[in-house]
């Protein structure tokens, strides 16, 4: 399954671990709920000071990752992208993007 990286930034006065919206973070950040989405979470973090959610998850698609993480205010702080594991990018000689464009190819 393709490998993401969810990036949330937001205000501090938007921010889901706060008293008012931790319990809902901490029941929507959960493999359970992930799971309903198709999304598997590998890894989470909250960036300490920097209001910065960040998770690496498994999933279909790009759109099952937004769907997921769409519960997070400020949406506008969204942002899902492609990844891969470092031994992913040592198979493929590169740690560029999985499919090079052709030059020359119409895009």
């Amino acid at each position: 399954m393709p490998l993401f990286v969810a990036q949330h930034r937001h205000p501090p006065e938007h921010c889901p671990a706060s008293a008012e919206m931790g319990s809902l973070l901490l029941s929507r950040v959960s493999a359970a709920t992930a799971a309903r989405y198709g999304v598997a979470i590998e890894a989470e973090a909250l960036i300490d000071g920097e209001h910065c959610l960040l998770l690496v998850v498994e999933a279909a698609t790009r759109g099952a990752v937004e769907r997921f993480l769409a519960f997070l205010p400020w949406p506008d702080g969204l942002q899902v992208r492609p990844a891969c594991s470092a031994e992913e990018a040592v198979e493929r000689g590169s740690c560029g993007p999985a499919h090079q464009p052709v030059p020359g190819a119409a895009p």
